[in-house]
């Protein structure tokens, strides 16, 4: 690029122009490119020339399997039962044998539990304490509302597992070797162009297999794409560690970064799923939904400077950006459910996700570029469109979906009357309607269900209340009290909500550090966490206690020895 000629062999890493941000502070570094890599290269050496790794992939906490979307399951191209009965069966048998086998239900909350602040630590602990534990009502109570919560609030909602995972996309890496050196980087021939897909390279599945692809934001059936594996010796060669949360597309004579609704080489990543029925949906609507094409033009770079006013400005700019992808997403989502409804044959309401689609591409962009035209007055016409004036209104997986964002993130809820939601024949509305039904019913299979004990059969030792500590106690009430309600105010809905509820929960932990919590006074808070009026901060005052003090948390109950390792 510079010019410069250097040995091979003294190349440590090899990246593109647009990788190179230093580029875009050209004009305080001389001036000029040299001039700029000169200031560069001064920079690095005095540092030590370190490379710092910002982003790493990482495999899915479901093991083999990784959760999907509603936006992917609702775009699949199908409404034909037998074939969606097929896609949500993983999800299926996962649910019921949540219901059947106590080891499958550990083992979901420690997936679903993994950080400090989780009750289900509380209950795993309790149940290797105590052999009894899971036969108790209280847990009993507490399993069926984790699992009823799953079906209806994550796999009815689309959220289905697939044996698949989110996978980090890599362009084509040896043809970037040979332009380095340079050949001809067109002539890579690690990949074949073919017709009803796009060849890949992934270790995450075998030689090939037939892989469906989706990224995110994914508005329509035309942003499906269908690869095929396949394993090019010259990447194997010189790329052997690459990982198995890697995949390399090949992007020569390929559509497949308009196809991924405009997909680059920044981390991207897509959900890669090998799932029969739906690969072949994706061979399906890779061959019938052309690939859409973004002409809309960028006008400039938005302008921002290090001043308190530009830094609102360009805040205000992501957040409008973020708000106008949901706001698009929202859209594609009730137009694809008019559009299967229909029978998939309407042109005008084919063109709403389509469009969609685009919007959001531009959406994305808009904080750091201006476009011909402004993507949240596009949006809002085109929802009073007669064609999306459907009635019902909204599929009742949409209404789960607008329900659940509403109880969680605090919002004023989307006013939809019964009148207005309706069951439709559209894919999502369909796999809400097999999950309900197929998912096993322990009501109509009482043979199933074991007779439960009351939790005071595990208490150890009666509390003398007389001698606690009262005004210890009433501290640790206090402290747990504040910090539930801060923590029940927080917006679960938002990206970093983990981090604010970790950062609340260690927050409340300081709060206790320099108090050692006495033994009598522990086991007091843990009969009041279980009385009846305390049941809004029983979860996080257990909680609490538990990461205060394990031992003597756990001491308040029996302890038995496990009888066998075996499923119960």
């Amino acid at each position: 690029m510079l010019g410069r000629e250097i040995k091979v062999s003294d190349i440590k890493v090899v990246i593109t122009e647009n990788s190179l941000k230093w580029m875009k502070f050209v004009d305080l570094m001389g001036g000029t490119c040299e001039s700029a890599f000169m200031y560069y290269n001064k920079f690095m050496k005095k540092h030590g020339e370190r490379f710092a790794i910002v982003k790493t992939g990482h495999s899915s906490k479901w093991g083999e399997l990784q959760r999907s979307s509603y936006q992917m399951n609702g775009s699949l191209p199908t409404t034909d039962e037998d074939i969606l009965k097929e896609v949500a069966k993983v999800s299926i048998d996962y649910c019921s044998n949540l219901k059947l086998d106590h080891n499958a239900f550990r083992e979901h909350l420690k997936i679903t539990g993994t950080s400090k602040y989780s009750f289900n630590n509380v209950l795993l602990a309790l149940d290797d304490w105590n052999e009894d534990f899971k036969r108790t009502k209280y847990f009993n109570d507490k399993k069926v509302d984790i699992i009823s919560r799953f079906k209806k609030e994550r796999l009815q909602l689309g959220k289905l597992l697939q044996y698949g995972d989110n996978l980090t996309i890599c362009g084509n890496l040896v043809s970037l070797l040979m332009k380095v050196v340079g050949k001809d980087f067109l002539q890579e021939e690690c990949f074949e162009s073919i017709e009803d897909g796009i060849q890949c390279y992934t270790p995450r599945f075998n030689e090939g297999e037939r892989i469906a692809g989706f990224r995110s934001p994914h508005n329509s059936p035309n942003n499906i794409v269908h690869l095929i594996n396949v394993y090019p010796p010259s990447i194997q060669k010189y790329f052997p560690k690459l990982g198995k949360n890697v995949i390399v597309i090949n992007g020569i004579g390929t559509d497949v970064q308009s196809r991924l609704n405009g997909q680059d080489l920044d981390t991207d990543a897509i959900y890669a799923t090998n799932q029969k029925q739906i690969v072949e949906l994706a061979r399906k609507a890779y061959k019938e939904y052309p690939t859409i094409i973004n002409g809309i033009k960028s006008v400039d770079i938005s302008s921002y400077n290090k001043s308190m006013e530009s830094y609102a400005k360009m805040d205000n700019a992501i957040s409008a950006s973020q708000y106008a992808v949901g706001y698009a997403s929202n859209i594609a989502q009730l137009a694809l459910s008019y559009y299967y409804d229909g029978g998939g044959n309407d042109r005008e309401i084919e063109d709403i996700f389509i469009i969609c689609s685009v919007l959001a591409q531009v959406a994305i962009d808009s904080a750091k570029r201006n476009f011909e035209i402004e993507v949240e007055p596009e949006l809002s016409k085109i929802s009073h469109f007669a064609c999306m004036k459907h009635k019902p209104q909204y599929p009742r997986f949409y209404a789960g979906v607008q329900k659940l964002k509403a109880k969680y993130s605090k919002r004023r809820r989307v006013e939809m009357l019964d009148s207005d939601i309706g069951d439709f024949n559209c894919p999502m509305d369909i796999i809400y309607r097999i999950i309900d039904k197929e998912v096993i019913d322990l009501r109509k299979n009482k043979n199933l269900i074991e007779e439960t004990i009351s939790l005071g059969t595990l208490v150890a030792d009666a509390v003398d209340i007389e001698n606690v500590d009262r005004k210890q106690r009433q501290k640790v009430i206090s402290i747990v009290n504040d910090y539930s309600k801060v923590v029940g105010s927080v917006n679960r809905e938002q990206k970093d909500y983990q981090n604010v509820r970790e950062r609340e929960f260690n927050a409340c932990m300081m709060k206790l550090k320099n108090m050692t919590i006495k033994r009598n006074v522990m086991h007091s808070l843990i009969q009041y966490a279980f009385e009846r009026e305390n049941a809004k901060i029983r979860d996080n005052l257990l909680t609490v206690l538990f990461d205060k003090d394990q031992n003597i948390f756990l001491q308040y109950f029996k302890k038995t020895e496990k009888k066998s390792t075996l499923n119960s």
